[in-house]
């Protein structure tokens, strides 16, 4: 084996000092790849290793690639790392033919993002993302089947919203690679007790520093999977909105929260025609009232009410009222008017400090003024609404 090594060695030297090598290793350990027509790039000695492109210079496109070299053109596109094409773009392409995994780990044991295409259609992320904004393709032109959302104040209806916290232990699950595919890790671990008993006092020391940092790691996502965050289940979504709900190749389940969006933008709309029906009707209904019911609506408003010092009315649950009125009064009493005007309910008041239970069965739902009467004036009103 040694033997093998010299002789590798050997032939490599001699292609690094020919005139036209394409393989360089220069005297300060620096190694240059490639066909070199220019003298003195890199000046100022940036980059460990220079690879060039077709032209010999910097001015060429270049790539590594790795794996899938045969008779047929393009293979070693398959997976290349590099810019793209002949041209001095300056632009960074990792390109995977069939996707690309993102890990992390001693061994690539943590996926942290991955795009499979064979698999799932989204590149889907382990971890949290921060962004300055986003923006998702929503052209006309894209799209086919459009049709209005119907009755989307009644879906939201169904919906219920929940605070929670992250299992940390089930998402560690969902970023272990598949141990079908990645096999070498293995092989690596198999060999961990032989590469411990041969590490110099160096590398214990990094191993002790890598440990170290996998503790905060460790401790910090703890954290953040213990905060509290608000919003859905998707099984529960999935009832009633399964448009909004996706399910990957290993069953996990994800919602689609932009899509809520639009719903939310046609309740909002459908509330307001509701509301200015509503307005309208009222508006229809008070031009019929007589002057004398539109008078007395108007003195149970809660406009200008009397002052009467010490009295005061209370909101309570339901379609009850607490009140106090002055040590001194003589009289007073409570009137509920209805959103017409009419008077729905008199109640006698003869203690200065209570309580007022009234059923809403009593005076019914909807929009009332309680006025608070103490020795002939109007002293207190309170609009509530009674469900």
């Amino acid at each position: 084996m040694k033997k093998k090594i010299y002789l590798l060695t050997f032939l490599i030297t001699c292609l690094c000092f020919t005139s036209n090598a394409q393989l360089r290793l220069l005297e300060n350990g620096r190694v240059q790849v490639g066909t070199l027509k220019l003298e003195g790039e890199d000046a100022q000695n940036v980059t460990t290793m220079q690879i060039f492109g077709s032209y010999g210079d910097m001015r060429a496109g270049s790539k590594l690639t790795f794996g899938d070299f045969g008779q047929f053109p393009y293979n070693g596109w398959n997976v290349f790392i590099g810019e793209y094409g002949t041209t001095d773009s300056d632009q960074l392409w990792l390109h995977g033919k069939n996707g690309i995994y993102l890990t992390r780990g001693g061994q690539a044991s943590n996926i942290i993002a991955y795009y499979n295409p064979a698999s799932n259609s989204n590149f889907v992320f382990n971890t949290n993302l921060r962004v300055n904004g986003v923006d998702i393709t929503s052209d006309a032109r894209l799209k086919e089947n459009v049709q209005s959302l119907q009755n989307p104040l009644d879906l939201l209806s169904h919906v219920s919203g929940v605070t929670y916290n992250y299992k940390l232990s089930e998402i560690n699950k969902y970023r272990e690679p598949d141990k079908l595919k990645f096999t070498e890790e293995q092989s690596i671990q198999e060999n961990a007790s032989d590469m411990q008993t041969s590490m110099d006092a160096a590398s214990i020391e990094k191993a002790n520093r890598d440990k170290q940092l996998q503790n905060v790691i460790d401790r910090k996502e703890a954290e953040e999977a213990s905060r509290k965050r608000i919003g859905f289940l998707a099984q529960d979504v999935e009832k009633v909105l399964p448009e909004l709900v996706k399910t990957d190749e290993d069953g996990v389940k994800s919602i689609d929260y932009i899509g809520f969006i639009p719903l939310l933008v046609e309740s909002i709309n459908e509330m307001r025609l509701t509301i200015q029906e509503q307005q309208n009707e009222i508006e229809m209904l008070q031009s019929l009232l007589s002057v004398e019911t539109k008078s007395t609506l108007r003195s149970a408003s809660t406009d200008n009410p009397d002052m009467v010092e010490g009295a005061k009315l209370y909101n309570r649950a339901g379609a009850s009222v607490s009140y106090t009125l002055p040590s001194t009064f003589s009289n007073a009493y409570l009137q509920v008017f209805d959103i017409s005007g009419r008077a729905v309910k008199k109640i006698t008041l003869t203690v200065a400090n209570d309580i007022v239970e009234i059923n809403p069965t009593e005076i019914g739902y909807g929009t009332f003024v309680y006025a608070l009467f103490v020795d002939g004036q109007k002293a207190d009103t309170l609009k509530k609404f009674v469900n």
